[in-house]
């Protein structure tokens, strides 16, 4: 099974499982797992690599849940990813759930890579239209990127809004290569 798999089974399970009111706080809690996980190699290979057992990883989870002090459906989750050997895709997980949350509370999650920063204004005028376009309460996160020299790239969930000029640009140059 590859990661998304993985990550569409875990997301899934938790998404019907664990009360509606819960998801956030667990949400929080998987996304600071992966990325202690991310940045400390030595608790990576004790949970990822193969040198342990699975039964060994797992008396070690135990260990070291107490001091995370994570809800106990977190700490159940994490133990079964841990113990089945598919932490290597828990940041797969992590975005799956906050996708499938999103779908399930109407809302989403709004990628503008712009070539300057939004202000205020412009911000609330794209929030306001990605609403109406999407029928969902829409999250704007703002990056900047110098190479677009002007508009935007929106990407809510798998669709992409292509309004920058080098997107126009690239457009061009394929019509005018047919």
């Amino acid at each position: 099974m590859n990661k998304n798999q993985i990550a569409k089974k875990y997301s899934r399970a938790i998404i019907n499982s664990v009360e509606v009111t819960e998801l956030p706080t667990m949400i929080e809690e998987l996304k600071a797992f992966a990325g202690l996980i991310n940045e400390n190699r030595q608790l990576k290979l004790l949970f990822a690599g193969q040198i342990f057992s699975e039964s060994e990883k797992g008396k070690a989870f135990d260990a070291l849940d107490p001091a995370l002090k994570f809800n106990a459906n977190t700490s159940k989750y994490l133990k079964i990813i841990i113990v089945q050997g598919h932490l290597s895709a828990i940041n797969e997980v992590v975005t799956r759930t906050i996708n499938a949350y999103n779908d399930k509370q109407k809302k989403a999650t709004a990628v503008v890579v712009s070539s300057v920063a939004l202000d205020s204004k412009n911000t609330k005028r794209l929030k306001a239209a990605l609403n109406k376009m999407t029928n969902r309460e829409v999250t704007i996160e703002n990056e900047t990127d110098k190479s677009l020299l002007g508009g935007f790239i929106v990407r809510v969930g798998s669709t992409i809004f292509d309004s920058s000029v080098k997107g126009q640009l690239r457009l061009l140059k394929a019509e005018l290569m047919r």
